[in-house]
């Protein structure tokens, strides 16, 4: 197979990736995250929330820009990267 052809397959399995990730779950618990995006709102509670580095770096690759994480577990993350 070419490596034009295995770029083909690439952006195929992507696709078909992102079309597996449900919005309005988050991606990393699986529980409903409260996206107001999802909702068709043109807010969310994440557009004021802080969210470590460590949340984010839990977010699978193939879920990134399509699926907020839920409160709870940005600040489960948030938590466990406090200094005690």
């Amino acid at each position: 197979m070419s490596s034009s052809n295995f770029a083909r397959v690439d952006a195929s399995v992507r696709l078909l990736m992102a079309s597996e990730i449900d919005p309005s779950k988050c991606p990393t618990c699986g529980e409903p995250n409260a996206c107001g995006l999802s909702q068709g709102k043109t807010e969310c509670w994440c557009f004021g929330a802080l969210i470590s580095s460590a949340a984010l770096e839990r977010v699978p690759s193939q879920a990134k820009n399509l699926a907020c994480i839920c409160a709870r577990c940005a600040a489960a993350a948030a938590a466990e990267t406090k200094p005690s």
